[in-house]
């Protein structure tokens, strides 16, 4: 008799007889399991790590099986990042050949998007598995692709079964299920982000446009802009930049986080450099990876990634609203368009306050 017959049997109602000691051990896994699953979808949407570890929790008590490990993509990072751990951890083992079972396992799934099992009765000719599962100290693991809208998004792994079993392909079943029940986790929990923080952030726009309003002195808005346009996108730094008119000069009127003596140093002609391109072309932009731009002019060699926005009064750009990161592909296309909003807000805060004009007669 199988484990869920049973549990269907169980819930039918149905008297059997005595079970074996391994089966009754079973069952009870699998019942644990499938309430950790049940707790982890019911868990609110913004802890994402709680349903995460129930799921993983799960998985090594549904297959029985010494540890369970979910791994996910992480932008800056060459291999998957462990986001949860159940069962017996053997992080010195897994670090010190990471890079193989990201070779020969991992980038695999990735690619195909289909599950593996690994043990020794499947491996037959392929000895680098084997040699591999052996450096690991495990007898046997399991991999099944997370997907999301995007593709695959991660792993989840399962190790070494605790009654020494081989691996079939109803384990690698059940974890699929188990990835999939994280996949929906993270997509709820990735809209529920998605939507909170635009809330906040055209929240954040409109506060700041009543605030720019209401405010007479340059250099206090100026500063005001870069700050809350600094906080409003997670930035490492950010910078208001005016063109002189009359030089055709991109000058940096207020900043943070770009470092001393930046401000100062800084002076870029209008089309030269990301920042000057915006001011030149009138258009937004956003860059990934500025080591891969040729317009990039390096002002802090930590920044990865950057986006800038025209600040513009009818069809002149009088300025620009420039955003940096430390971290790759840190911005996405809807922080570039509620960026834009915002520089679209900062213009007519500062033609309001007769900035541009009084900036016209000193120049």
């Amino acid at each position: 008799m199988t484990v869920l017959s049973v549990l269907f049997e169980a819930l039918r109602g149905k008297r059997h007889t005595k079970l074996p000691p391994r089966e009754i051990s079973l069952a009870g896994a699998l019942t644990a399991g499938l309430y950790e699953v049940s707790q982890a979808m019911s868990t609110p949407a913004g802890d994402v790590q709680r349903s995460l570890d129930l799921i993983v929790s799960a998985s090594a008590s549904i297959l029985r099986v010494e540890r369970a490990v979910l791994m996910l993509k992480t932008p800056g990072q060459e291999y998957l990042v462990p986001r949860s751990i159940a069962g017996t951890p053997r992080g010195r083992q897994f670090d010190k050949y990471r890079q193989e079972v990201h070779d020969n396992v991992f980038s695999q799934i990735l690619e195909s998007g289909e599950g593996m099992i690994v043990s020794e009765a499947r491996l037959g000719p392929e000895r680098k598995l084997l040699r591999l599962m052996r450096r690991l100290d495990v007898r046997g693991f399991l991999v099944a692709p997370i997907k999301g809208s995007s593709g695959v998004v991660g792993v989840l792994a399962a190790a070494t079964p605790l009654d020494g079993r081989q691996l079939s392909d109803v384990d690698l079943k059940l974890l699929s299920v188990m990835a999939n029940f994280a996949a929906v986790a993270l997509e709820n929990a990735h809209l529920v982000s998605r939507l909170d923080r635009k809330a906040k952030k055209i929240e954040a726009i409109l506060e700041i446009s009543r605030a720019l309003n209401e405010e007479q002195h340059p250099s206090v808005l100026f500063q005001l802009i870069v700050d809350r346009a600094t906080e409003l996108m997670g930035a490492t730094s950010g910078s208001v930049i005016l063109v002189d008119r009359e030089s055709g000069v991109l000058r940096i009127e207020a900043e943070k986080g770009l470092g001393e003596g930046v401000k100062e140093a800084m002076r870029l002609p209008v089309g030269r450099g990301i920042t000057g391109w915006v001011a030149q072309e009138g258009k937004p932009v956003l860059v990934p990876d500025v080591r891969a731009d040729p317009r990039y002019v390096e002002a802090n060699p930590k920044v990865r990634s950057e986006m800038a926005v025209p600040i513009k009064w009818g069809n002149e750009v009088v300025g620009v609203l420039n955003l940096d990161h430390y971290e790759e592909a840190a911005f996405a296309e809807e922080d570039l368009e509620l960026l834009d909003a915002f520089g679209n807000a900062a213009a007519v805060a500062l033609k309001n306050a007769h900035i541009l004009g009084e900036e016209g007669q000193k120049r």
